[in-house]
């Protein structure tokens, strides 16, 4: 059975799913990883084998290009919002079994935002993301695998048995660890990230975070105006930033939100809630000014 389970559509990312695939199975062996295009044989049951997979797994990687979320079925509907398209199912049982969910994206794609998803799935938007580009596709891929390598080098036994595919009881401590180590690298169970420094939106306002151990201060400034409109406080959690904040010069409106760091830690990704009314907008911040690389 499979450890690292490979979730892709194959309209939208089936080349790139392979090219990953080939690549991981030569570094830790064919039976840790799962695709179904190459690991389900014809006669067998699609969905069981999916799910015994699944049972096994300890890692989801999700891939996603372009046409990932807006994909569309022979009636002109997404395939995501149909309760059995496969790639739904495979998410929504990766979530209800704690599976550690890594989303790969391909062909400059970014996350969809949670209010993107259907609402079984919609947690997936809040998952650290991996970028693999073709540019530098080499690296990138090197970077994923030595996230997990220290366990495998320290836990698993890459000696086959007689029938080439059982694991040794040593290979099998290995394989219950690596969603832990895995969750630690990263990020799901990391100790406080540092979110300090300025961290801009697309029209040049920016969030100055000053943190102190798992503690920040938070204010929204306006660099034109040289103004401070709202400030906030919050608190680290692993890789990702709770916070409120509220406006200076009004009593009106308050906010709470969340932001995760992205894996090269350049970006910022997460939601605000407008706490009166509950309505939810998705945040992007930038490590970079935008107005610096016009």
């Amino acid at each position: 059975m499979s450890i690292v389970f490979i979730s892709y559509r194959r309209s939208d990312s089936g080349g790139y799913a392979g090219r990953l695939a080939d690549r991981l199975a030569k570094e830790w062996g064919e039976e840790l990883v799962f695709r179904d295009y190459d690991d389900i044989s014809p006669g067998q049951n699609f969905f069981m084998t999916i799910n015994d997979n699944l049972n096994s797994a300890h890692v989801m990687l999700v891939m996603m290009g372009k046409e990932w979320l807006t994909c569309l079925d022979e009636a002109g509907h997404r395939r995501i919002d149909d309760p059995e398209d496969f790639v739904r199912l495979e998410i929504e049982t990766a979530l209800q079994r704690n599976i550690l969910i890594i989303p790969v994206l391909v062909k400059g794609t970014r996350m969809p935002a949670p209010s993107d998803l259907p609402a079984s799935i919609s947690a997936l938007a809040f998952r650290q993301a991996i970028e693999l580009t073709d540019s530098r596709w080499a690296a990138d891929v090197e970077k994923l695998i030595e996230s997990v390598n220290p366990l495998l080098d320290q836990g698993l036994d890459k000696q086959k048995q007689v029938d080439g595919k059982s694991f040794t009881w040593k290979k099998a401590a290995g394989l219950i660890a690596l969603g832990l180590l895995v969750s630690a690298i990263i990020g799901t169970v990391w100790l406080p990230a540092d979110f300090s420094g300025h961290w801009y939106f697309d029209g040049g306002n920016y969030l100055r975070i000053v943190q102190q151990g798992d503690q920040v201060n938070i204010e929204h400034i306006d660099p034109a105006m040289q103004k401070v409109y709202e400030t906030g406080e919050g608190r680290i959690n692993g890789r990702w930033l709770e916070f409120t904040l509220k406006p200076i010069y009004t009593d009106r409106f308050s906010y709470s939100g969340r932001l995760n760091k992205s894996w090269n830690s350049q970006e910022l990704q997460g939601e605000l809630i407008e706490i009166l009314s509950g309505e939810k907008s998705v945040l992007r911040l930038n490590s970079t000014d935008p107005k610096a690389i016009r």
